[in-house]
């Protein structure tokens, strides 16, 4: 049966077992504690240093444990818990189904935080389909990543992350099998209350109190001369240091759960003692008051089902009594979990008592699981390389056989493959200095072209432009002026008025030369017209004298009417016209499509 390794990190100690895996009555093999140093553990969030790393490996060295397979069981109020109502499905459904809604169940950006979930049980309904309850669990990835590494430090393998309330609720289970019974965990700073009925978990609280605050008022006491805090908590373990009731209204019940320990008022009565304890006894009262709201609020929703027991189970089961003072201040009787009726445990193969351990001893038996989705996929590809050394050594005789058989047919066959091979090799050889001189003078004429390319210039084509020019312009629109260089041309043009102007403006942005044309500036000049208008009445003289014999008063009129159109003005404007631009980007690119 296959060994684990079930490890608890505490504020103040660390508890480790080495106990069968997966099973529902497994037997603890060894286990034992090693002090947590300060500022390790925060709220279960582990910084795992190489020097607690190395105080974990030695206590494994000193007590003989060799297995490398570990689960950790995780106390934290940062992990989230919900619980839902899921159909009746399959069991490897339900992680899918959860993952498809988690959103709706918590309001957090889920790609940072790790999901687990616990099946509770089946709820039947009249007239319902049965559905299942479910505990749905989000711990943060750099929670779990914590564990992930501190594993890697102790060169251990993690197999799985647990919830310290699934790790009470796997041992718990099976030992309130009849009555409704609270389960309280009891650490330094949290406090687990668990409610079981009939094998099944109705409630579960998360106290932010522990022993934390009794410890330190013991600490800061001038009756006590323990001033170091693991000093003080065995002292408490010792001896007791509490009353066993605050009310004075209270008869104290004496229950015999607990061993028989020594009590400080029978050393020393002194008023100064007894102030002590009663300190002492008040620091518990927040966790006595918050466990007794739990109860209280349980007891008020099943009134005919009420809890008829608590169990101490944790750090604070050590603690001489506390179970006393539980019984007497919340009225419920409070035992200590001394042992396990479902778990094989011998005294003699670690130090502790069993409650201490119930933590670890849970994570072992069915752990819900909080593993980053890369551990997942690496543990995937591990291999027994054991199995596949005996297959391998199989396949090897196997195919060592089937080779002797076939071995010599097949090397004939590929020694002639390969002369035909080096026959072909011989035949195309002369083909690649062929290719070669092919293709290094198709580069070479690629770059001659696209030298010459950017040797070309826009005023190369100045004649060809000046003809379009001269085919395209409107037959009364006058060059002024012409300037060009390599990369613009500057006209200045005269027209009759501005509707020519636009004309000539809009012929010219179609140029296919051209890539942009702009106005540089717009002007007004007087002509003077009268010179031309004597030149052209005496080259028509004859005829204008001839139609005014004939018409009359109708010649006059005409030429009167031209005359008033021309009045002797004339728009002048300068147009800015940039050629297209031949870069090495562009040549090149002209050479490789030529290509």
């Amino acid at each position: 049966m296959a060994k684990i390794l079930s490890i608890e990190i505490g504020n103040s100690l660390t508890r480790i077992c080495e106990m069968d895996f997966r099973t529902k009555n497994p037997k603890v093999y060894k286990y034992v504690s090693v002090p947590t140093p300060e500022r390790v553990v925060e709220d279960g969030f582990l910084t795992g240093t190489p020097e607690f790393a190395a105080a974990v490996k030695k206590a494994l060295n000193v007590n003989k444990i060799k297995t490398k397979q570990v689960v950790f069981s995780v106390t934290s109020s940062k992990i989230a818990t919900r619980e839902v109502m899921l159909p009746v499905v399959k069991m490897n459904q339900i992680d899918g189904m959860i993952k498809a809604n988690a959103s709706d169940y918590f309001p957090i950006d889920l790609s940072e935080y790790e999901l687990a979930h616990l099946v509770l049980g089946t709820v039947k309904a009249e007239g319902q389909a049965d559905r299942f309850r479910v505990m749905v669990m989000a711990a943060g990835k750099n929670l779990v990543a914590g564990y992930e590494n501190f594993a890697k430090l102790c060169g251990l393998n993690l197999v799985s992350l647990d919830h310290s309330g699934n790790s009470v609720f796997q041992v718990m289970k099976n030992e309130c099998k009849e009555e409704t019974e609270m389960v309280i965990k009891v650490e330094e700073k949290t406090t687990y209350a668990t409610v079981i009925a009939a094998q099944n978990l109705v409630l579960q609280r998360n106290i932010a109190y522990g022993v934390d605050s009794a410890v330190e008022t013991l600490m800061d006491s001038k009756a006590f001369e323990e001033d170091i805090y693991k000093d003080a908590l065995e002292l408490m373990k010792r001896r007791t240091c509490i009353k066993l009731a605050l009310s004075e209204n209270v008869k104290p019940v004496d229950d015999d759960d607990e061993e028989d320990i020594e009590d400080f008022d029978d050393l020393d009565d002194t008023a100064k003692m007894v102030a002590a304890k009663q300190e002492i006894s008040e620091a518990l009262m927040p966790l006595i008051s918050n466990v007794g709201r739990v109860v209280d609020l349980y007891n008020s929703k099943n009134i005919e089902n009420p809890i008829k027991r608590i169990r101490l189970v944790g750090l604070g089961s050590d603690i001489s009594g506390l179970s006393k003072l539980f019984t007497n201040e919340l009225g419920v009787r409070t035992v200590v979990m001394n042992k396990f009726d479902t778990i094989s445990w011998n005294k003699g193969d670690g130090d502790g008592t069993p409650g201490r351990y119930i933590a670890s001893i849970g994570a072992a038996i069915a752990p819900v699981g909080f593993i980053s989705e890369e551990k997942k996929k690496s543990d995937s590809k591990e291999v027994n390389y054991k199995s596949v050394t005996v297959l391998a050594a199989l396949f090897f005789i196997a195919a060592s056989a089937a080779l002797a058989v076939l071995g010599m047919t097949q090397y004939n066959e590929a020694k002639a493959e390969q002369a035909r091979l080096q026959r072909l090799e011989a035949t195309y050889m002369p083909a690649e200095s062929v290719y070669n001189l092919h293709n290094h003078t198709v580069a070479l004429f690629n770059e001659i072209r696209a030298g010459y390319r950017l040797t070309e210039s826009p005023n190369d084509g100045l004649v060809a432009f000046l003809e379009e020019l001269e085919e395209k312009l409107p037959a009364d629109a006058v060059v002024k002026e012409f300037t060009s260089d390599g990369t613009q041309a500057v006209i200045a043009i005269q027209t009759m008025n501005m509707e020519e102007a636009a004309k000539v403006i809009q012929t010219m942005r179609g140029f296919d030369s051209l890539m942009n044309v702009s106005v540089a500036g717009i002007s007004t000049e007087e002509v003077d017209t009268s010179n031309s208008d004597h030149e052209e009445e005496a080259d028509d003289g004859e005829e204008t004298a001839g139609e005014s014999t004939e018409e009359g008063d109708g010649g006059e009129n005409a030429n009167a009417e031209l005359s008033a159109q021309d009045d002797g003005t004339r728009i002048v404007f300068s147009l800015v016209c940039l050629y297209y631009p031949t870069t090495v980007e562009e040549a090149a690119s002209e050479a490789a499509a030529a290509e």
